[in-house]
């Protein structure tokens, strides 16, 4: 005996691609407006320029009235390098405690003057 699923739209199984959106939460609806040439090369610099896909500028610009700019590779770069001398402190700081501060004065120090460093190229 054989038994088939007839519930397409109802099936527990994965068939693959991206998750449906949340009820209510769908984009289903369309806004489109005609530019000059000039216009649209004025528009596509800007998106160009904050590094994000036409329809999240376009909509960011529309629902919040401003834009802020993607990560770049380097800002990307500092956060780890900021990251890494957190974790870096982290340790000291433990090191610190079991050992007294004046053992791990000068690593202190230097990864103080890594991060004013960092920090100075924000």
């Amino acid at each position: 005996m054989t038994i088939h699923n007839t519930n397409h739209g109802t099936s527990t199984h994965n068939t693959g691609g991206r998750p449906r959106a949340a009820k209510g939460k769908a984009r289903t609806k369309t806004l489109s407006t005609k530019l000059s040439v000039a216009e649209w090369k004025i528009v596509m610099k800007r998106i160009a320029d904050v590094g994000k896909r036409p329809s999240v500028y376009l909509r960011e610009m529309l629902l919040l009235g401003r834009v802020v700019a993607a990560r770049t590779q380097e800002d990307r770069r500092q956060i780890r390098m900021l990251e890494g001398g957190c974790n870096n402190l982290n340790q000291l700081a433990r090191l610190a405690h079991q050992q007294g501060v004046p053992s791990v004065r000068e690593q202190l120090i230097s990864l103080l003057d890594e991060f004013n460093r960092l920090l100075s190229e924000i």
